[in-house]
């Protein structure tokens, strides 16, 4: 198979991309809007 043991740069690429899709697509189902989103982020964790 591979060579290494590290992943591909697509692969990291790609799961972000799908990571900040589904939150985006959660965010707008919910009625919500991204900004309150990223400004309530730091106090939920």
């Amino acid at each position: 198979m591979a060579d290494s043991e590290s992943v591909p740069f697509w692969w990291i690429v790609l799961f972000l991309l799908l990571a900040l899709g589904a939150g985006a697509v959660t965010v707008f189902a919910l009625g919500g809007s991204l900004v309150s989103a990223v400004v309530a982020l730091p106090f939920l964790f």
